[in-house]
């Protein structure tokens, strides 16, 4: 081989090389885990395929990540108090509405906080960073669309649950309420005429409201980033035409059937692991009591935001009083502290290895409060629900598991001791809640393996080869446009027209001939 011909080879490897490698910032600051912890495995899975991933999250990773994998802190600037969130409970009747407008409102003040962090500000202003492709959180932080813009990156939305009815009005998807229900409330896709009327206002509602909100996104743009150039940003309304794609955490195995246009991917699933063999040593007294426990196992977590110490001590001690009823043993996953006087079938952790419990052979139901994750979880591995909705989608994914047999909704401001013996009673004991959770594991687990994630991983790389996805306009319709209010105002005035010349043509015809007589 002479001189020459290793020159390009070495040229030809480089720039293989350079198109198989890209440079992906993950800018992932909220310090929400749940919405982070469906996502991360793909950034992981990039970084496996020799891509360079820099994550931004207050997250650290728990296992040792390839070289490729780039970590960058950020503090943990806000938590949303769930004992507010509890009370608000209790306004039974305009609860689902202050919950979409406080959820926006502490989605806002997080968004506010993050940008303001001075290692935010540095790296932004680090002028020696470079991406080819930029994927943030799009959930109610439409902010973050100007990280893309900095970058002169393509831009990848991950929805961590189903699009609201305001992230569906630009990102092209259907909200027609009379048959996709919306996420804040309770229903099915087989609505009465009152689910129906209150599902069109709750639509309305939310788009009012965020579109008056949108002034102080638009303000935030403006003020909170600092970068070089930024003062000569697109707007808001640019920035959202400028999406590439969109993965949203939803399947129709798990979810009502809705219509999602090309430029939106359903990927639910991709953090379910394929492999569930925890480290013995760190876990033996946990796989101690899973396999001893022959009586079966009941899995009870509120997730990562809801504290159970927020609970009121009366609500604590009806689960203690029913729990101690049963021959089950309870894992609690309890935060703070400890119980006193816990009743021996009772064991609390701070954490557990969620996938890790429900997956054993002797866990027979899971008590949740419903988010989206520990829906998917459930009936993959074919588990029944107790559940308990707070706040968000939690009331949709109950509703969901109610109506598909495998689930029970509680309320937590109605609970007592005999709704909850009585539900743990059908759920237990009565063979269709297991039989229909099965029924759904079976759905769901009715596609190749890794789907979501091969599915997310290829359209990111697609995305990285052609700079840009599938493209859905329509913010630039109009709500008028967008309905076709025009065009039927236009056939409506054709039509009376049509008929006033027909109804016209007769009078004259009659009064002509009544003349001529």
């Amino acid at each position: 081989m002479n001189y020459y011909s290793f020159i390009l080879i070495l040229l030809e490897c480089t720039l293989i090389q350079k198109i198989q490698s890209a440079n992906i910032l993950a800018f992932f600051p909220l310090p929400i885990y749940s919405h982070y912890s469906g996502f991360k495995i793909l950034f992981e899975e990039l970084a496996n395929r020799n891509h360079n991933v820099t994550v931004v999250s207050p997250f650290t990773p728990n296992d040792p990540m390839p070289s490729t994998y780039k970590y960058i802190p950020t503090s943990n600037v806000y938590t949303p108090n769930a004992r507010k969130n509890i009370d608000h409970m209790k306004i039974r009747n305009m609860y689902r509405l202050f919950n979409m407008i406080n959820v926006k409102l502490n989605m806002m003040k997080m968004v506010k906080h993050t940008l303001e962090l001075n290692e935010i500000k540095l790296f932004l202003n680090d002028t020696k960073n470079e991406f080819d492709l930029v994927l943030i959180e799009c959930w109610y932080n439409d902010v973050f669309l100007a990280i893309g813009e900095r970058y002169s990156a393509p831009i990848i939305c991950l929805s961590p649950m189903l699009p609201t009815a305001y992230q569906s009005s630009y990102l092209g998807v259907p909200i027609n309420p009379a048959y996709i229900p919306s996420v804040w409330l309770y229903y099915s896709d087989k609505m009465s005429f009152k689910d129906r009327l209150n599902n069109f206002l709750m639509a309305i509602a939310e788009l009012i409201t965020n579109n008056i909100l949108r002034i102080n996104d638009q303000n935030m743009l403006e003020q909170l980033y600092e970068y070089p150039g930024h003062r000569n940003g697109s707007s808001l309304i640019d920035l959202k035409k400028n999406i590439a794609l969109t993965f949203v955490n939803s399947h129709f195995s798990v979810s009502y059937s809705r219509p999602y246009p090309p430029n939106v991917i359903p990927v639910a699933g991709m953090h379910l692991r394929s492999e569930l063999h925890e480290n013995q040593k760190e876990h033996k007294q946990l796989t101690h009591l899973l396999d001893k426990a022959v009586n079966g196992v009941i899995y009870f977590s509120f997730g990562s935001i809801i504290k159970m110490s927020n609970l009121s001590k009366n609500v604590v001690q009806i689960f203690i009083n029913c729990f101690k009823k049963l021959p089950q043993l309870v894992l609690w996953k309890w935060e703070n502290g400890s119980i006193d006087n816990l009743p021996q079938n009772i064991y609390t952790a701070k954490w557990f290895p969620q996938q890790y419990i429900l997956n054993h052979k002797n866990c027979r139901l899971f008590i949740t409060h419903g988010g989206y994750h520990s829906l998917v979880e459930a009936i993959h591995f074919g588990l029944p629900i107790i559940g308990f909705p707070f706040f968000v989608d939690q009331y949709y994914n109950t509703k969901y598991a109610e109506e598909k047999g495998f689930g029970i909704e509680i309320l937590i401001d109605t609970l007592n001791e005999n709704i909850l013996l009585d539900a743990l009673a059908k759920v237990l004991l009565q063979p269709s809640y297991r039989i229909n959770a099965e029924k759904m594991s079976k759905l769901i687990s009715d596609f190749p393996k890794n789907t979501s994630l091969n599915t997310a991983v290829y359209w990111v790389e697609y995305v990285i080869r052609n700079g840009h996805g599938p493209h859905i306009y329509t913010e630039d319709l109009n709500w008028i446009q967008y309905l076709s209010i025009d065009i039927f105002i236009l056939l409506i005035l054709i039509f009376v027209l049509l008929i006033f010349t027909i109804f016209s043509f007769f009078y004259l015809l009659k009064n002509y001939i009544k003349q001529n007589i």
